[in-house]
């Protein structure tokens, strides 16, 4: 009885000290999950039961950003059509925003001048930014005259209207540009010039103080709000409507093709009052004094005279020109407090893979579809049959040719100056072997154009030797077009 005693006192001793050694327990915390599988879990949501559940997931992957994309990617392939659909909007909408952080982030440059000429600091400017900057002669009383001007490490849109505050010179933007005179007797039918990419169109500096304009400056895509006394601005007295101008410059070297759309999320007018977007109720004559008119394109007009002959127009629209139709609710106001909203562009990248074929000897006469319309097919596969022998690969490639692109955009024409290509844009055909390593083989290849040149069509003839074994994929490279978005803020927006 008494070892029983003694026994049970040492054992509660025991737990006493072990007790009085460790701080109070506390109910456990959750371990938290892995940014990884929290995404997942959100992606499972898209497909939940509840359509506010659905929304949360759309809402919370968003913001995640750039780290969900290979799970909606994945997601792409799901069983549940709900999950796939919100899967395949989201992945649009990120990656669109990841190449655009990519693709227009700013080139930075500082600028270290002192008594400078005018003429060589532009000159030396143009350069380094690549800005297609130019003096107009005729509103530059001495181009000679000392520049100085320093400043920090700046984006390349920033450091140019430091460049105009200190030299005393502003921009000169105009709502048509003129057209390259043509030489020569012109009968029957010529087709009108050929407008000239945005990033090509001259950025002209005259004498003058600059205007602090409001606009965007962050990205290599500047959106500026022109002044009220701008042509290009329009308003309808008593109705609140308003088409308001702006200057859509790209910076050249980005691969910039054109804007493809515009999205106005902010319209807030002086008194603060919301408005929104309007409708855009452009109407193009139908109808001329001096002769018939045919549209070539949207914007140019063609006008024939008595005796049939094409009567050129003398000017063509600004491509940086980009109008915008609003609704204000305050028909009276003379500013915007607040426009925000994003422009959607396209842009070429070079270099990026279009399409691969895996095992072509099995896969010979399979037409393959790329992106941009792009049609390839290996037409002929033979084997080398012995020792010294070749081996023949026969390939064959379609896409629209850079005539044809230049055709839907601007019209079929080839008249005016074209903006600097970027190098690297033609298509071609890499091979490799089952290890993944570049496959040697030898060979030529033919181009022709179809469709009366609207079309590329690019002919391989390619050899290999015997013992060499096959090649096991092969893989288009070439130019890829990615539409970026560039969001923009304008504050204190003057009225016409």
């Amino acid at each position: 009885m008494k070892r029983l005693v003694v026994t049970v006192g040492v054992f509660g001793l025991a737990i006493g000290i072990v007790g009085a050694s460790q701080p109070p327990t506390t109910p456990a915390t959750p371990t938290p999950k892995s940014p990884a599988s929290h995404i997942l879990v959100l992606v499972e949501q898209l497909g939940a039961a509840e359509y506010a559940d659905r929304e949360a997931a759309m809402v919370a992957l968003e913001k995640i950003g750039t780290p969900a994309l290979d799970a909606l990617r994945v997601a792409h392939h799901s069983h549940d059509p709900e999950i796939r659909e919100r899967a395949a909007i989201l992945f649009g909408k990120l990656k669109r925003l990841a190449d655009s952080d990519t693709r227009l982030a700013p080139k930075r440059i500082s600028l270290d001048y002192k008594d400078i000429p005018l003429g060589t600091a532009i000159n030396d400017l143009k350069a380094r930014t690549g800005l297609n900057l130019t003096l107009d002669p005729n509103r530059v009383a001495n181009p000679l005259r000392k520049v100085t001007c320093r400043s920090a490490d700046l984006p390349v849109w920033e450091a140019l209207e430091a460049f105009c505050v200190a030299a005393g010179v502003r921009e000169s933007v105009s709502m048509e540009l003129d057209v390259p005179k043509q030489n020569g007797p012109r009968r029957g039918y010529i087709p009108p010039p050929q407008a000239p990419n945005a990033d090509a169109v001259p950025i002209v500096l005259i004498d003058g103080a600059p205007e602090r304009l409001s606009g965007s400056r962050s990205t290599a895509v500047r959106v500026l709000a022109l002044p009220a006394a701008f042509p290009g601005h329009k308003v309808t007295l008593g109705t609140g409507e308003v088409t308001l101008a702006l200057d859509v410059a790209p910076a050249p070297g980005i691969g910039w093709q054109e804007i493809t759309g515009m999205k106005i999320t902010k319209v807030i007018d002086s008194n603060g009052r919301a408005g929104g977007a309007g409708i855009d109720k452009t109407v193009l004559p139908t109808q001329d004094p001096t002769g018939m008119v045919v549209f070539a394109r949207p914007g140019v007009a063609m006008r024939f005279d008595m005796h049939g002959n094409s009567i050129l127009p003398e000017h063509l629209p600004n491509p940086r020109i980009v109008t915008i139709p609003l609704k204000l609710a305050t028909s009276s106001v003379r500013a915007l407090k607040r426009l925000e909203g994003s422009l959607f562009g396209e842009i070429q990248v070079p270099n990026q893979t279009l399409l691969t074929v895996e095992n072509p000897k099995d896969n010979t006469n399979v037409v393959y579809d790329g992106p941009g319309e792009l049609k390839f097919t290996v037409t002929e596969f033979k084997e080398a049959s012995g020792p010294g022998a070749l081996g023949v690969m026969q390939l064959q490639m379609k896409y629209p040719s850079d005539f044809g692109l230049n055709v839907r955009r601007r019209g079929f024409n080839l008249g005016w100056p074209e903006a600097p290509r970027m190098g690297n844009l033609g298509n071609r055909v890499e091979a490799f072997d089952a290890t993944g390593k570049p496959f040697p083989m030898s060979g030529n290849v033919s181009t022709s154009f179809g469709d009366v040149g609207l079309v590329t069509v690019q002919t391989y003839t390619m050899t290999f030797p015997h013992g060499r074994g096959l090649p096991a994929k092969l893989v288009v490279i070439g130019a890829k077009q990615v539409t970026v978005e560039v969001p923009f803020v304008l504050e204190n927006v003057p009225l016409p």
